[in-house]
């Protein structure tokens, strides 16, 4: 699904209506199925003010998941997973970027601290195209 803005087509993010649907869809890079697993992931949410929805349900302040199991830990080897936009750990789910390394994904996203979802896609083709951070090359 495409958006036309100003000239440039953007992509929207796929949806998924709950967590249960993503879930079935993404079995590999699933969600905790019990709400305080969930709410131990770590997360991208611009200090607690959310990022901005401006590409689907405008306004609606969401959060960054990035799964399996959240960010990986500095400490620990990269994952491959999704990264994801959510109202706050509940459904709708927003496909970012599929089959993404997580810790660049979150390096990257930290980096430009952006604040509205059609940025955060923009971060994350940054991690697409180059597989880490341009800031790591």
């Amino acid at each position: 699904m495409n958006e036309n803005r100003g000239g440039r087509a953007r992509r929207l993010p796929h949806h998924f209506a709950s967590l249960t649907a993503y879930n079935a869809a993404y079995p590999d890079a699933a969600f905790p199925a019990h709400p305080a697993d969930r709410a131990d992931l770590r997360r991208f949410d611009a200090a607690g003010q959310g990022i901005e929805d401006d590409l689907v349900e405008r306004g609606v302040q969401m959060s960054i998941d990035f799964l399996p199991g959240g960010v990986p830990a500095p400490d620990g080897p990269d994952r491959v997973g999704n990264v994801v936009a959510t109202v706050w750990g509940s459904g709708p789910v927003y496909v970012l970027a599929e089959d993404a390394l997580l810790r660049a994904a979150w390096k990257t996203i930290g980096a430009q601290w952006p604040t509205t979802l059609s940025a955060v896609q923009s971060a994350l083709n940054d991690v697409r195209r180059y597989g880490v951070p341009p800031t790591l090359l």
